[in-house]
């Protein structure tokens, strides 16, 4: 196996990881991802093409690397610290060359296929679970996954405004379904936030009924935004506002 896993396990990979090489006296480095199911790209693309892309090996595919060549990083560090944040598998390929575009384009696909064969391998062998099936399918929950990975921290916190909005929604309606639909996609946001965020409060926050609810789902929302812009004064002021709130 040409892959060095410095984080994570080849015997358990999580279907994303930061790919990184050694380039000259540098590293680079590329983002993984393997889809949980196989796209067919022939649909997505004009109809004068679909017929070249048949003929090539990207009519159906389940992973690939952005960029396609590995960029350059600010170093192993960097690296190691941001796969931590992500929870992301950090996976050494070994060196590629500074000046061959296309010989280095070449060894990112053939280590994503690599990667993508142990994934696979992993999910084949995984034993079925005996829990009851829950309302969001694995498949439909491995989405969601994999584009909050893919999402920056503003996107993600504006992702989770929206879902908050629909959480108290279906609180004040007592939608019980949706309730357990929008906690379940706020929970796979929250996995992704810092614990400083302390967002499983906002969760809290926006299951309790009533105006109380609302006010303390939004300070502990723009709390967030507050750290978020490196505002760390204005978020001890939500931080007191919050507390206020919660002892009346």
């Amino acid at each position: 196996m040409s892959l060095t896993f410095d984080l994570g396990s080849a015997d358990q990979p999580k279907g994303h990881a930061l790919l990184y090489y050694r380039s000259g006296g540098s590293l680079a480095a590329t983002y993984l991802v393997v889809l949980p199911f196989m796209v067919d790209f022939a649909k997505y693309v004009p109809p004068v093409l679909a017929s070249q892309i048949r003929m090539t090996s990207l009519e159906q595919f389940s992973a690939f690397a952005m960029p396609p060549v590995p960029e350059a990083v600010d170093g192993y560090v960097a690296l190691e610290d941001l796969a931590h944040r992500r929870d992301d598998d950090l996976v050494f390929g070994g060196n590629v060359p500074e000046n061959d575009f296309l010989e280095s384009a070449q060894r990112v696909n053939d280590d994503v296929q690599e990667y993508a064969t142990l994934y696979q391998r992993r999910a084949q062998i995984a034993p079925p679970s005996t829990a009851d099936a829950p309302a969001e399918s694995a498949s439909d929950l491995s989405v969601s996954e994999v584009m909050v990975s893919l999402m920056s921290e503003k996107e993600r916190l504006q992702e989770l405004a929206k879902l908050v909005g629909k959480l108290r929604f279906a609180v004040e309606g007592n939608d019980r379904p949706l309730m357990a639909e929008a906690e379940a996609e706020m929970q796979a946001i929250i996995r992704h936030l810092p614990e400083s965020y302390q967002a499983h409060k906002l969760l809290v926050a926006g299951k309790r009924p009533g105006p109380q609810g609302a006010r303390l789902a939004q300070l502990c929302l723009e709390r967030c935004y507050k750290l978020a812009e490196g505002n760390f004064s204005g978020a001890t002021t939500l931080e007191t506002q919050i507390r206020e709130t919660e002892e009346r």
